[in-house]
């Protein structure tokens, strides 16, 4: 299945905020749209991510400035993306191998949306459970 595939049955709105916000603002956008991550942008392109794990790094550095403190100096930026034609199999084996559980989707430069481990994990057992009903079928007969 594409990642492609996963996106139209997701929200069609993808969560961003602009590097020059800060972590406050990031971190209470995340809990209000119950996600734990944000593509950061800069003039509406992608330029990194915020995640729960940076927003850890930041509050056990310095959790009293979370108003003060820039998102494009906490970010993660060195991004693995995925295009829309991309199979699911293979976004789930990078996010294991490199250790990170959102990656945004582009189709170009312009950002179509985010996948998430969950999402990786929910469509290969789905398609896994599928390929056993037809196996279950091919030996046993119909049920």
């Amino acid at each position: 299945m594409s990642v492609k595939e996963i996106l139209k049955d997701k929200a069609s709105s993808v969560l961003s905020i602009e590097e020059d916000r800060n972590v406050l603002e990031a971190t209470q956008m995340m809990v209000g749209a119950k996600v734990g991550s944000l593509i950061v942008t800069f003039q509406g392109k992608l330029v990194g991510i915020f995640t729960e794990r940076d927003l850890m790094r930041v509050v056990a550095k310095d959790h009293a400035n979370l108003d003060k403190i820039k998102l494009k100096d906490v970010m993660t930026t060195q991004l693995t993306v995925a295009g829309p034609d991309e199979d699911v199999d293979d976004i789930l084996k990078n996010m294991i191998t490199k250790r990170f559980r959102h990656m945004p989707v582009l189709d170009g430069d312009k950002i179509i949306g985010l996948i998430s481990i969950g999402d990786a994990v929910k469509t290969k057992l789905s398609k896994t459970e599928a390929e056993m009903h037809i196996l279950r079928e091919y030996m046993y007969g119909p049920h």
